[in-house]
């Protein structure tokens, strides 16, 4: 898709000082008036300062809302030179979609011959850190470019920055956990479709939910937290996990009891995926004396990064899996992309569960008995009637 915004006269200028002069080290560039241009150059530090040791000038220029180009030079003594194109996920969608379909005119309208790479980055971070550029350039990019097929949609993956391919993995990941699709598992975590098993129990005869030839990892404070929820918490009980990317093993964020409904979002956390546990005590279950069951919320924040999303996205049947095995029961499934998306739908949900089982609630029709009764009432249950033949009566 193409934007239709095209290079202004002062970029080229600007961009022709720029490729002569090995002084400086990167030119921003932004979209104004329907048209590409310039922001004021940067130069090293120093005659001798090195790429890397270069990066932390650009540090003003990196806004959380806003996107930009950067042209920068590898070396003050090559003519190597690197586009950068960053669209933080906070930014607005127009501004977005405006960058994101104008960064191949930027590159083409300056010379693509003059630039060795091209990446997409969402995080400053990844313009910052050296280490990521490390990555970027270290063997597995090399690899992933010589292979070069396999992308989504028949891309070639090798044409594709580190960051565009991770960004791939999540809404595959997300895909497959949406519709049930048995596919490769994601950094060994094991995708939709898999039975799992929790670190030392796997190969256990213990009944927890195991997966052959992999382990997903839990603290001894998360599963505590999840059993002692499955054993029979009260209603309004909440146990809250995350994954610690680190070591890619499940954690307990929090565990709280007599929580209100409404109370739930702002318990949520902005800047990292959770899934999170809330008891509701349906009408049956509290006559019955048994334990109440869970909704079950998973959150993925749009502030959360892309390799916090991609290992929680995939990690999430497995958290199931494991949760079932501590006796925990799921009666609703919830999935949102900010806390305050669940702000009323949660309540409502809740409301829901609650009455199901009572007269007239939202499950209450059908074979069960009425409560206190003793006797069924059952409802007339009526089939598809035929439409009868035309002049027939």
């Amino acid at each position: 898709m193409q934007s239709g915004i095209t290079a202004s006269a002062d970029l080229h200028e600007a961009f022709s000082d720029f490729a002569s002069d090995h002084d400086l080290f990167s030119l921003p560039v932004t979209i104004t008036t329907e048209s590409l241009t310039p922001l004021p150059s940067i130069r090293f530090p120093s005659p001798s300062s090195t790429f890397h040791a270069s990066l932390p000038s650009l540090d003003n220029l990196l806004s959380p809302t806003t996107p930009l180009y950067l042209l920068l030079r590898k070396e003050a003594s090559k003519p190597d030179l690197v586009a950068v194109t960053y669209i933080p996920s906070r930014a607005p969608v127009r501004q977005k979609t405006l960058f994101a379909s104008t960064r191949a005119t930027l590159v083409r309208e300056l010379g693509s011959e003059k630039f060795v790479e091209t990446i997409f980055v969402t995080e400053r971070d990844e313009i910052l850190d050296p280490a990521q550029w490390e990555e970027r350039s270290g063997p597995a990019t090399s690899s992933a470019a010589a292979q070069g097929s396999g992308g989504a949609a028949g891309v070639d993956i090798g044409l594709l920055s580190l960051e565009e391919r991770e960004l791939q993995a999540v809404k595959r990941a997300e895909e497959e956990e949406r519709h049930g699709t048995r596919g490769r598992d994601l950094m060994n975590e094991g995708g939709s479709g898999a039975r799992y098993s929790s670190n030392a129990n796997a190969g256990s005869e213990d009944g927890a939910p195991r997966r052959a030839g992999i382990t997903m990892n839990i603290t001894d404070e998360a599963r505590s937290a999840l059993a002692q929820l499955g054993s029979g918490s009260g209603s309004g009980s909440l146990v809250q996990l995350g994954i610690d990317i680190a070591t890619e093993t499940v954690t307990l964020l929090s565990s709280k009891t007599d929580v209100a409904p409404d109370a739930v979002p702002g318990l949520i956390p902005l800047d990292q995926p959770s899934y999170t546990f809330y008891t509701v005590a349906q009408s049956h279950q509290q006559q019955a004396g048994a334990a109440p069951g869970s909704i079950f919320i998973y959150v993925c924040p749009g502030a959360s990064k892309i390799k916090e999303r991609m290992i929680c996205a995939s990690s999430r049947r497995g958290v199931l899996y494991l949760a079932a095995g501590e006796g925990v029961k799921v009666l609703k499934t919830l999935e949102a992309g900010e806390p305050d998306d669940l702000v009323g739908r949660l309540d409502e949900e809740v409301e829901a569960l609650t009455l199901a089982g009572r007269p007239g609630g939202a499950e209450g029709s059908g074979d069960e008995s009425a409560p206190g009764t003793g006797t069924a009432t059952p409802t007339p249950k009526t089939g598809f009637a035929r439409p009868k033949r035309p002049g027939k009566r």
